[in-house]
């Protein structure tokens, strides 16, 4: 079984606006989870006062992580799956991507631009992580790339609304 670990804690501050709540949001993602038959969605929501802003199982942040990095960590320790991450700006994420990714084993996935993007990341053996990594990169650096450039864009990242250019209809 994987479990789908939707990231939805940030602030956005970049992109100016809640990245959570953009082109359908983190229930779109979700639906798009469903469609794909995953059976257990968590999302990460931040703090506390953001667990409203969600369906289903939804997680705060403990207290004790701060940053994207100890909070993927302290998920993932929580969770005896297989593990895929979605990040909540996923705005080109459809079945499509989420049922490629969970029919491969740990990988990053390669977006059209030929970046690797961890916050996509499969986790099929926890062993891989290296738990000593100082940063989100490293965490998965001796997971492959998971290059498909057919659905590449559905793996795009959008940090600034600048980024948006890059947003494809679904």
């Amino acid at each position: 079984m994987t479990t789908v670990l939707i990231l939805a804690g940030g602030n956005s501050t970049r992109m100016k606006q809640d990245k959570s709540t953009m082109f359908g949001g983190v229930k779109r993602i979700y639906d798009e989870c469903m469609k794909a038959n995953v059976t257990r969605i968590v999302t990460l929501c931040g703090s506390n006062d953001r667990m409203h802003l969600f369906h289903g199982e939804v997680w705060p942040d403990p207290e004790n992580c701060h940053g994207i990095l100890p909070v993927i960590e302290w998920a993932i320790n929580q969770l005896d799956d297989d593990i895929l991450l979605i990040p909540c700006d996923a705005f080109n994420i459809s079945e499509i991507g989420i049922t490629e990714l969970i029919s491969q084993k740990n990988c990053v996935p390669e977006d059209e631009f030929g970046n690797r993007q961890p916050l996509f990341a499969r986790i099929s053996n926890q062993t891989e992580l290296v738990s000593t990594a100082a940063t989100l990169t490293g965490l998965f650096e001796r997971f492959p790339t998971h290059q498909n450039k057919i659905i590449s864009s559905e793996f795009n990242n959008f940090n600034l609304p600048a980024d948006l250019k890059n947003l494809h209809s679904q």
